[in-house]
């Protein structure tokens, strides 16, 4: 998608993001506004006034997801629950039919771009020494409810692909918008401008359909963002390294995404 698909009158393109008041959407904005037109969607009540269209909605409201969409050119899905503590009835509620309902509402309108946020989660178990870096093409291996969600979030996007014609990029985000804090996230991190980078990125990309990882150009490399490069055009910049000085040891248990082996 070039910058000016779908624009009419001389505007930028218009991108909906659903979460738009979230920790990812926060940290991407910056490089978005700088090619499209943005509307915000999202559940949420602002802090204070909104300086970009905000519409206030339960995007797995069929109606709302519809009318949050009309005259979109493109959609950036990150509206979610992202906690891998989740029960599946909460990750199918949050995460899984809200997908359906706003890809419905993108084939209604037929919005060509969809980028969906998808997670590391998706192929957790695949975060093991022997598969390092970990290739996006293997077979999703979810390490939680929350990663089998995202990989159902995948099938969907590549079946909206197949039945509309549209192009939908899935991105498996790394550790994203939060603090480099543990060093059993060096990585998977994924540090803002490069977050920006690569939703960018994905949202000029052509391709039909795909799944990426979406990480940093870190050493300590967990996950192959070759893909990423080579289809997307995903220039990262940013190594996880710089930080690994101030990086404690983990917390406490996640998920099945780092087994003992793999945890610091």
């Amino acid at each position: 998608m070039t910058d000016m698909d779908g624009a009419q009158n001389g505007q930028l393109p218009l991108v909906v993001i659903t979460g738009g008041l979230g920790r990812v959407a926060t940290v991407v904005l910056p490089w978005l506004r700088k090619r499209y037109r943005v509307r915000l969607v999202d559940r949420a009540v602002p802090a204070g006034p909104s300086e970009l269209p905000l519409v206030q909605a339960d995007i797995g409201d069929p109606a709302s997801a519809r009318d949050a969409l009309a005259d979109a050119d493109a959609l950036l899905h990150l509206a979610g629950n992202s906690s891998p503590w989740q029960s599946w009835d909460s990750v199918y509620a949050a995460n899984v039919w809200p997908t359906q309902v706003v890809l419905d509402a993108a084939a209604a309108h037929g919005v060509p771009k969809i980028v969906l946020a998808s997670s590391l989660h998706a192929s957790g178990e695949h975060n093991r020494p022997r598969y390092w870096p970990v290739d996006p093409r293997l077979d999703p291996r979810p390490c939680c409810p929350y990663g089998l969600g995202k990989a159902v979030l995948e099938a969907l996007g590549r079946t909206h692909a197949g039945r509309t014609g549209g192009s939908v990029t899935c991105l498996r985000l790394g550790l994203t918008g939060w603090p480099l804090t543990e060093r059993r996230y060096l990585g998977q991190w994924l540090s803002d401008d490069d977050a920006g980078r690569l939703t960018l990125a994905a949202l000029q990309a052509r391709e039909r359909f795909g799944v990426h990882f979406g990480v940093s150009a870190n050493t300590r490399n967990h996950w192959d963002i070759t893909s990423a490069r080579h289809e997307l055009g995903y220039r990262p910049e940013d190594d996880s390294e710089a930080l690994a000085e101030r990086a404690g040891p983990a917390s406490g248990p996640v998920c099945r995404l780092f087994d003992p082996q793999t945890s610091e």
